[in-house]
């Protein structure tokens, strides 16, 4: 019985440990659009443009609470423009 009761608090104990992802994206200014998202999977386009402005978002998450998480990505004609960190998910509504 002893036995059972500690494997389970091993097995509790392994998978309450699980690591944390921490993800962090690559990018460079003046990249294509096609390069980014395949450096960065896990962005997300948020806003598309008629104009040829693409507008891409990564989170960062981790355990502990980082001041910006949110990075947002302009892409003007294809080509990384401009680079934002933000605190907030919607910011790159306000910011042009």
């Amino acid at each position: 019985m002893k036995k059972l009761v500690f494997i389970c608090l091993i097995a509790v104990a392994a998978i309450g440990c699980k690591p944390v992802s921490y993800y962090e994206p690559k990018f460079t200014i003046g990249m294509s659009e096609t390069s980014f998202k395949e450096a960065n999977r896990k962005a997300e386009l948020i806003s598309s443009e008629g104009d040829g402005t693409n507008i891409y978002r990564t989170f960062t998450n981790t355990m502990i609470p980082r001041p910006e998480p949110y990075s947002f990505f302009y892409f003007y004609q294809g080509r990384l423009a401009k680079f934002i960190k933000s605190d907030r998910g919607d910011d790159y509504k306000f910011i042009r």
